[in-house]
């Protein structure tokens, strides 16, 4: 590497290394996540304590570092009922961390993180070096680094930049062959070579033993060059630092790995705290599931494959919204392009490749639900861990203008998370909020994952979820199947559906005068124009859309889920506002309300208003206005349920007839039921029923009524007739 790029590198490490010890609390990061309560735990307690035993100093510890939100998941293990508690989680770099903690606290972690960025960056521009100019390989390496997700780890209090460390060197030190030095120093470097690869894997295989997969092209490569003994010494390499590993394990916490043979929990810390119920929670996990739970058990179990969904995890893993490698490391697939076009396709490149392709399809296979990083993720959590992979799939960076090139995606694609590494100051913020900008927004959001994926609001009604970004679309669950969007600008909801959706009705309301509200659903389009003065926010229109296609498929629990989006577009809006006039908080520019009235062909269907009428109390006589109470048993003989909840609530209702049969009342008070009736289900209702206010005979029609759509009697549905006369008091004379 020419002196010109070895000083550069040498000031940028300066810079990324000394600035975190710089910060003083509230700073980076703000608050503990994901699993970083564990591991920054750990770190403190083997830099003060020199032990990995969770006491309530350690717990103390935390909540003084981090006392302005709570402290969620701190897991913890046990092997005697929670009388005494251990870390949950690999010690190893938490134990390399250890000394800068002891300084810097948290600043000190990242401190280290960036230093091994660094080493990674160095890697890579020594390893290009070989086959480009020095100060090209160093342009390279620094934006395939750092233009990536993998920068934003470095920010975290785990182990991913740690892991994606020991790979790195590891594939270095088989794919890199220095120049230089005598035959006999060149052999002996040569086998210090070949035992580091090996050991130094065993770092990352210690804390996610499936990336034991990516030694697979160093062993190739120590087997094609020196032998089967090379090979062999390799693998004892590894073996005897995995078996250091865990007997160092075994010393501090009396178990080779904190996956084995412990029950394992989480925590959350919140004021105020004793030493005696901190551990309370813990101990419930005893009772309700016994001594010992095997954290690995599933690693050793047949997976259930359900090809749809392996196949939509894929599409995902490739080009989704929050998890995808286009998105959040796209020098990896350029990479990948460069290698396949260009770089000598070796054999341990392609073994390269497959290893690569493996820890992908473990996370996809065995976790299905997960397979991204869980609760706490920017872009793929666990797939980064393999990223430096891919550096070593290149050799020529030709053509030359692919680093420029580079830089440019990385600053449309990686700059927001740069700049934003816990997540952007935004209204509803998650680490994802990201995702907002484009061109992330214009790319699928992980269905078959969604309910680990922050940010978003949804509600259900008749078989239809509608779902919507938090910031932008507001539900309640007081409402099912209605949604209020943001005003001027435009927004997509999707609509998640188990049968196709050939028409469907939406009810719309706005809050703002002179609001045009454009939806489009499909092939289908619809301007509702709302007008102003005294009936803006009262008139509501029913919009009708028919689709024509849906635009994906999606699978839960093993049903195909038609996905549509809804894209919705107001020229204005108006703040929500309370009873007292005072604007909501928080603020929220309410564009237009959508409420999902269902689909057509279910709505016209005759087999949804069938009823059956059991019984009826008898009533003969009533004074004229006064209530009665009616006890109604009706049975549900149609094909969906009744539910009084929700803009299309079914309730008992009543119309009065006189003597001739003509009608003297036909909305009468409704009487809602108290649950969900299903099909073929019986109900007994105490129902409300006001008599007319003059005299005379009548007939109580008793009916159901589906709001907003009709009344059962209209679509064919049977009611029941009970004659009564309404007559005055009598008064009683002195």
């Amino acid at each position: 590497m020419p002196r010109t790029a070895r000083l550069a590198l040498l000031s940028l490490g300066l810079f990324l290394v000394l600035f975190p010890l710089g910060i003083v609390r509230p700073g980076w990061p703000p608050t503990l996540k994901a699993d970083e309560p564990a591991y920054y735990g750990m770190a403190l307690s083997l830099a003060h304590d020199r032990d990995v035993r969770c006491d309530f100093q350690d717990v103390r510890r935390l909540t003084n570092s981090y006392p302005y939100l709570p402290i969620n998941n701190l897991i913890l293990m046990s092997d005697d009922g929670w009388e005494t508690a251990y870390y949950g989680k690999p010690y190893i770099f938490p134990l390399v961390a250890a000394p800068a903690v002891r300084f810097f606290g948290e600043h000190g972690m990242i401190a280290v993180n960036m230093l091994m960025l660094l080493g990674m960056i160095w890697m890579g521009a020594t390893y290009l070096g070989r086959f480009n100019r020095g100060s090209l390989a160093l342009l390279f390496a620094i934006a395939f680094f750092i233009l990536s997700s993998a920068f934003v780890y470095v920010f975290w209090l785990q182990p991913e930049i740690f892991n994606m460390f020991s790979i790195a060197v590891c594939l270095f030190l088989a794919f890199h062959r220095p120049e230089g030095g005598s035959r006999a120093t060149s052999a002996g470097r040569s086998w210090l070579r070949v035992l580091g690869s090996g050991a130094v894997l065993a770092l990352a295989v210690y804390n996610k033993p499936v990336l034991a997969a990516m030694g697979l092209p160093a062993l190739w490569i120590v087997y094609r060059r020196r032998g089967l003994k090379a090979a062999a010494a390799w693998i004892a390499a590894a073996a005897i630092a995995l078996g250091l590993l865990a007997g160092l394990g075994y010393a501090l916490s009396g178990h080779p790995t904190a996956y084995l043979g412990v029950a394992r929990g989480g925590v959350r810390l919140t004021d105020p705290l004793t030493p005696d119920d901190y551990l309370a929670p813990l101990r419930q996990i005893v009772e309700r599931r016994g001594e010992e739970v095997n954290s690995w058990t599933w690693i050793f179990r047949i997976p259930e494959i359900e090809p749809h969904v392996f196949m939509e995890n894929v599409r995902y893993f490739l080009w989704g919204r929050h998890t995808g490698m286009l998105l959040y490391t796209p020098l990896a697939v350029l990479a990948l392009a460069l290698f396949l076009l260009h770089t000598p396709r070796s054999a341990s490149r392609w073994v390269l490749v497959l290893s690569t392709a493996i820890v992908a399809l473990f996370f996809i296979i065995f976790i299905p639900f997960n397979w991204h990083g869980g609760g706490g993720f920017v872009g793929n959590r666990y797939f980064i861990n393999v990223y430096p992979a891919f550096l070593f799939l290149i050799t020529r960076l030709r053509p030359r203008w692919t680093v420029p090139a580079s830089y440019a995606v990385g600053a449309v694609l990686i700059g927001p998370l740069m700049f934003t590494p816990f997540g952007a100051p935004v209204p509803n913020p998650t680490l994802q909020a990201h995702t907002r900008n484009a061109p992330f927004r214009y790319f699928p959001l992980e269905l078959s994952v969604k309910k680990n994926v922050p940010g978003y609001n949804g509600t259900n009604l008749y078989g239809v979820r509608m779902l919507g970004r938090a910031d932008l679309v507001k539900t309640s669950p007081n409402s099912p199947g209605r949604a209020w969007v943001q005003g001027g600008t435009e927004l997509e909801i999707l609509l998640l559906s188990k049968a196709q959706l050939e028409t469907i009705l939406l009810q719309t309301q706005t809050l703002a005068p002179e609001n045009d509200c454009r939806l489009t659903l499909g092939d289908d389009e619809r301007l509702v124009t709302f007008g102003s003065g005294d009936l803006a926010g009262k008139d509501k229109t029913v919009v009708e859309l028919t689709p024509g296609r849906f635009d994906r498929i999606s699978w839960a629990d093993g049903e195909r889920i038609f996905v549509y989006e809804l894209r919705v577009a107001c020229s204005t809006g108006k703040f929500a506002r309370d009873k007292n006039g005072r604007p909501k908080t928080p603020l929220f520019y309410s564009g237009v309300s959508l409420t999902y009235l269902g689909r057509r062909e279910q709505l016209d269907d005759e087999h949804h208003y069938r009823v059956g009428w059991r019984s009826v109390d008898g009533v003969e006589s009533i004074a004229p206005g006064a209530t009665l109470d009616l006890r109604v048993t009706v049975r549900n003989d149609g094909e969906t349920p009744w539910s009084s909840r929700g803009p299309l609530a079914v309730n008992l209702g009543y119309h009065w007839l006189d003597g001739a049969g003509e009608i003297v009342l036909f909305e009468g008070r409704r009487t809602a039921f108290a649950e969900e009736v299903a099909p073929g289900a019986t109900v007994e209702v105490e129902m409300a029923v006001e008599a007319p206010d003059r005299p005379g005979s009548y007939t109580l029609e008793l009916d159901l009524v589906r709001e907003r759509i009709s009344w059962f009697s209209r679509r064919g549905a049977d009611t029941h007739r009970v004659a009564v006369e309404v007559v005055e008091a009598v008064s009683e004379n002195p």
